[in-house]
């Protein structure tokens, strides 16, 4: 049975972002899903990284302005449908890392996704942090079907 392409909606659509413990703090962040598509065979949706929260008032506007300096404020996901996975790449900017993410879900909706990524040697350029050695990034969240 095949499904027609279906929207992801804005509204509710959310992505959460933890990491590992980085020197003194782990981020755990928030950020707006804006648009997408799914299908049997695909998925791909856009992040609003810009509008990003963490919740710590002194990390946001630093986290924001190096969004802004990076990036275009957005972040894409786009991946093909592998089993239980969706099999693809995370952009940002210039910026272009591997991603799979499980989807459980009914075609009808919710789409809940997770996945999680790793890297070696890492420079983040936000006060405290400087090199990483080690950075795991967990994603996790909900899109809402049309």
């Amino acid at each position: 049975m095949t499904v027609a392409q279906r929207k992801v909606l804005s509204d509710g659509s959310q992505m959460h972002v933890r990491t590992n413990r980085l020197g003194l703090l782990t981020i755990h962040a928030t950020a707006p899903v804006i648009d997408g598509e799914v299908s049997d065979t695909t998925l791909s949706f856009t992040v609003r990284i810009d509008q990003v929260a963490t919740g710590n008032p002194l990390l946001d506007p630093e986290l924001h302005a190096l969004i802004r300096e990076t990036t275009r404020g957005t972040l894409t996901f786009s991946g093909t449908h592998n089993g239980q996975t969706y099999e693809g790449r995370a952009t940002a900017g210039s910026i272009a890392v591997p991603l799979s993410l499980t989807a459980h879900g009914s075609p009808e909706g919710p789409l809940d996704v997770s996945g999680s990524s790793q890297f070696s040697d890492v420079h983040v350029p936000l006060p405290g942090l400087g090199h990483i050695k080690h950075l795991v990034v967990d994603v996790d969240g909900r899109l809402h079907i049309d």
